[in-house]
């Protein structure tokens, strides 16, 4: 939308989002004066809050319709130089909708003021001349230019008239030296003159008292233009500006007035008129312009009407003076003419100095007019202008279709707007440095049919921009982004294959894990032939959880890396749940137990009195971020404080219901400026909010100044030296920094060299009622999808008072389906899966590729023919990644074998892959796949889902099955 805000040639402004932020064009520029450019980005009602009220209608209608809305010529006072100026503008606003819901509004505005106001003059001096076309004396004359003068007129606020006295052919010139005739003058009335202003003389008849009503009266009146008199420079009458007020939206100071004497030829002056300036708009040359006219008109009727007189009074005297008069007015017409040529000539040097190409071409296509900058811009031959359309030879072949139906339009009375390339090349150097850009020249063309007055068209009027450097950097910046968009496919590839690769042992590792813990769990501990000791068993159990719980937190940690590349596209989200923290952190430390005997390591865990005081239980918020955070900071911990002689880690939770500032002068790094918070949406409830903050105390090796600022970022480690006695990638503390920001909180250290370090953090939550089904303490951390039992919090508690582990009496095991085809080529993965679900009750069969699963399904009693004798089959798990034939390739032949009835039923297919990725998992249910689970996973996690899958399709044939290519 920026771009085709920047690329419109029109005046124009976006409004982006709810709070209507402001973004325009540099055309737009000619609309905001010096309001520019501090109105960027700012709201619409701060940046035009003088105009607010009248646009909120439009806001509103567009927003509630859909629709576009548009004004014409419709009024506003801006403050765009200084002061509030009355401007005219046609304008659109066009809503469109933006991803998150809200709607941008689109504001192309075209600037008519001038128009309006000079149809508005013009509509003024045609009334006038009506009134004042009648007259048939001076006496008549004064009292029809006050009935014109009575309607509101925004241009003229007020008047005052006086008239000469003596008689109507003597004269104010030069020559006369100042006529003692002429000292004179009678006041004829008022126009929108307060009646409290009484400084105003009906008769001047010396030249003291002229002198006092209008200093330099007799320059002013010598002069044959309207003058404008300023109180800056103390022309003004002091009367006027202290007791005049114009009425114009409110009441405002008179600052300003017009001086006009009243002549009916150039020699005579019968008359004045001071006139109110409009202070909604400047005197400038528009102005001026319509003083003359209306100068010009009342000297014509004036001169018109004593023409009129003195054919009555004087016969033939009066013939010869309107002769003579007649010559005066086609003489000035003959001036009139010439000051339109001159005129004529003054638009075409400017013209010809305007930086865009200016074009006239009349209805044959025969150029009658080109700037300067035309010929330049397009090389077309200055002597080849007489011939029709020569100017095709200068377009490139390509775009004469295009410019065939664009003229057709021209002449069907329609204004376009295209864009053409040229026959001439364009070559720059600057555009990239080093590199020397070449291509096709374009230009913009803006094209108007040009009217006569009935209407019809009699010419095209236009102008023609060059655009080559913005179209070859639209080209530049559609190659950058194609670019890109294949570095990220390399970069999604490489992580797939990583993935893949770390997610299959990390498979077997759990599953081994919970075998050796569910085997020992239905050990008696004694028999008639071997004794081991409890403690040993006990201890067997635990070990086996550490397995567990540290190849969860691996796959945490892969998953992590996997959605570097989602931080950076703001596609990361954070799922709240019900939770209470202590509980969930104290089991997640569990995890330390062995490494911490190893190095003989105390760790210890302090509830803050913040937190009782407060007394938080359960709240909203997601405990596998929590986590993560806790276990990078507490693994960070760890490793650096084995080496000391004295080793000891303190983990502290606090709670706070203002945002916390930091302790004993810790301070939090600040937040960063492209990072969402989370914690607002209505997944997190509507419960008090609530802080919680978490601070990991060590007394490790410290870090000096230079090494806390290299903390925090991406691929970052305090020093060089780190990762070679240490280890570790540097994801660590930047991954947590992200996801303590996306859940409403900060993190930072204060440490010192040699004494120990704290890190701390905080995330938002929100108070709620504790779930009518609590999920294990320890899926929190593992996988909150999962909905495994792995060990209950009573036999954790069991666990660390020297307890024994659950009998298997007392662990409740899903019900598996019997009879399972596993096809994975992975030896190791296939062993142990095997083994797992033989010890689930199941009948295993094995394929190490997709054609060996053809093969044997075609031996089960889903195949045609084989329904009685055929092998007993409920399910099939299927990896992805083959060889000879892929899961992918073989879940779309066998839904095919569905469909052309080789198979009697549908087959449930569970999907058991390492690729993790979202796309990835919808393509496999696009396929073919009714569900997919992801490694590593743990037993307790597939069976019930093979239930469910076998449930749902036993006994339902294969026809009524979904289309292969419907999404999931």
């Amino acid at each position: 939308m920026a771009n085709i805000l920047m690329s419109d040639p029109r005046p124009a402004a976006m409004y982006w989002g709810k709070h209507r932020t402001m973004l325009y064009n540099e055309s737009y520029v000619a609309v905001m004066g010096k309001k520019h450019p501090g109105m960027m980005g700012k709201q619409f009602s701060d940046a035009w809050s003088e105009v607010d009220g009248d646009f909120s209608p439009a806001f509103d209608t567009a927003y509630e319709t859909g629709t576009s809305y548009l004004l014409n010529d419709a009024r506003f006072y801006i403050d765009r130089q200084g002061y509030l100026e009355e401007t005219y503008y046609s304008i659109a606003i066009i809503p469109f909708s933006l991803e998150d819901g809200d709607v941008g509004f689109y504001n192309p505005v075209s600037d008519s003021t001038r128009q309006v106001i000079g149809d508005r003059r013009m509509a003024f001096l045609l009334r006038l001349g009506q009134y004042i076309a009648s007259s048939r004396e001076p006496k008549d004359f004064w009292q029809q230019l006050l009935l014109a003068l009575q309607g509101d007129h925004l241009d003229l606020p007020f008047a005052i008239l006086y008239s000469a006295g003596g008689d109507i052919n003597e004269t104010l010139s030069e020559s006369s030296e100042l006529s003692q005739t002429l000292r004179n003058w009678t006041l004829e009335g008022l126009i929108r003159v307060p009646e409290k202003c009484t400084s105003i003389p009906k008769r001047i008849n010396t030249e003291q008292a002229i002198e006092d009503f209008l200093p330099e009266f007799y320059d002013l009146v010598k002069q044959e233009s309207p003058h404008l008199l300023r109180e800056d420079d103390g022309t003004l009458p002091e009367f006027i500006s202290r007791e005049i007020t114009v009425i114009m939206d409110g009441e405002h100071p008179c600052k300003s007035a017009i001086f006009l004497p009243i002549r009916s030829t150039a020699d005579n002056v019968l008359g004045f008129m001071i006139l109110g300036v409009n202070p909604r708009r400047k005197f400038d040359d528009d102005y001026k312009v319509f003083m003359e006219l209306l100068s010009r008109q009342l000297a014509t009727s004036m001169a018109s009407a004593l023409l009129f007189e003195e054919e009555i009074r004087r016969g033939q005297m009066v013939a010869e003076q309107a002769n003579h008069d007649r010559n005066l007015l086609s003489r000035r017409l003959a001036i009139q003419r010439h000051e339109a040529l001159e005129i004529e000539t003054r638009f075409r040097r400017m013209a010809d100095l305007a930086p865009v190409g200016m074009f006239h071409i009349d209805l044959q296509g025969v150029l009658l007019y080109g700037n300067n900058e035309y010929y330049n811009m397009t090389g077309h031959d200055r002597n080849t202008v007489s011939e029709p359309m020569s100017w095709y030879r200068f377009l490139h072949e390509a775009d004469h279709p295009i410019v065939d139906r664009e003229w057709s339009k021209l002449l069907g009375g329609a204004a376009v707007s295209i864009e053409l390339r040229l026959k001439r090349p364009f070559v720059a150097e600057e555009i990239v440095p080093g590199e020397k850009v070449e291509g096709f020249a374009w230009i913009i063309a803006a094209a108007y049919p040009e009217r006569a007055d009935d209407g019809t068209v009699i010419g095209i009027l236009g102008c023609i921009t060059d655009i080559s450097r913005q179209k070859w950097m639209e080209g530049f910046q559609t190659r950058k982004m194609m670019e890109a968009v294949e570095l990220k496919r390399q970069q999604e590839n490489f992580i797939d294959m990583t993935s893949h690769e770390m997610r299959n042992p990390l498979s077997a590792i759990i599953q081994c894990g919970d075998w050796i813990g569910t085997s020992l769990s239905e050990f008696p501990g004694e028999s008639q032939n071997t004794t081991i000791p409890r403690e040993l068993v006990d201890g067997y159990a635990d070990a086996a959880q550490t397995i567990v719980l540290c190849a969860q937190h691996q796959k945490r940690i892969i998953d992590d890396i996997l959605t570097l590349s989602k931080l950076d596209s703001d596609l990361l989200f954070v799922t709240p749940v019900e939770v209470q923290p202590i509980s969930v952190i104290q089991v997640a430390l569990k995890m330390f137990d062995s490494e911490l005997q190893k190095s003989d390591m105390e760790l210890r865990f302090r509830t803050d009195p913040s937190y009782s005081r407060l007394a938080v239980d359960w709240v909203r918020l997601d405990p596998s971020r929590l986590l993560q955070v806790l276990i990078n900071l507490t693994t960070n911990a760890i490793k650096f404080t084995q080496t000391e002689l004295k080793r000891r880690i303190t983990i502290r939770i606090g709670a706070s219901t203002e945002m916390p500032t930091g302790r004993n002068g810790f301070e939090y790094l600040p937040r960063s400026s492209n990072r969402k918070d989370l914690s607002l949406g209505t997944a997190w409830g509507t419960g008090e909010m609530v802080y919680l903050y978490v601070e990991v105390e060590d007394t490790g090796r410290g870090l000096n100044e230079n090494e806390r600022n290299l903390l925090f970022r991406r691929f970052s480690q305090a020093s060089p030296r780190t990762h070679v006695q240490y280890g570790g990638s540097g994801l660590g503390l930047f991954i947590s920094r992200e996801l303590t920001e996306l859940q409403g909180g900060q993190i930072g250290v204060a440490s010192k060299a040699g004494v120990g370090s704290t890190f701390a953090f905080y995330v938002r939550a929100r108070r709620c009622a504790p779930p009518e089904d609590p999920k294990p303490i320890h899926s929190y951390h593992v996988d909150m999808k999962a909905q495994s039992k792995i060990i209950s919090p009573a036999a954790i508690s069991r666990l660390q008072n020297g307890s024994s582990l659950p009998t298997h009496n007392q662990i409740s095991q899903p019900v598996a389906p019997k009879h399972v085809l596993i096809v994975e080529d992975n030896i190791v993965n296939q062993k142990v899966l095997s083994k797992q679900l033989r010890s689930a009750g199941c009948t295993v069969h094995v394929a190490n590729h997709g054609g060996e699963a053809l093969s044997f399904l075609s031996t089960t009693k889903f195949w045609a023919g084989n329904e009685i004798a055929g092998v007993l089959l409920h399910i099939i798990l299927m990896d992805l990644e083959m060889p000879v034939m892929d899961g992918l390739t073989c879940v779309k032949k066998i839904r095919e074998l569905q469909a052309e009835g080789v198979l009697t039923r549908h087959v449930p297919v569970i999907a058991v892959t390492a690729n993790a990725r979202s796309e990835q998992i919808t393509t496999a249910k696009e396929c073919g796949m009714d569900s997919v689970v992801t490694k590593p996973f743990r037993i307790p996690e597939l069976l019930p889902e093979m239930e469910r899958q076998v449930q749902q399709w036993e006994g339902r044939p294969a026809e009524v099955e979904r289309p292969i290519s419907a999404p999931p």
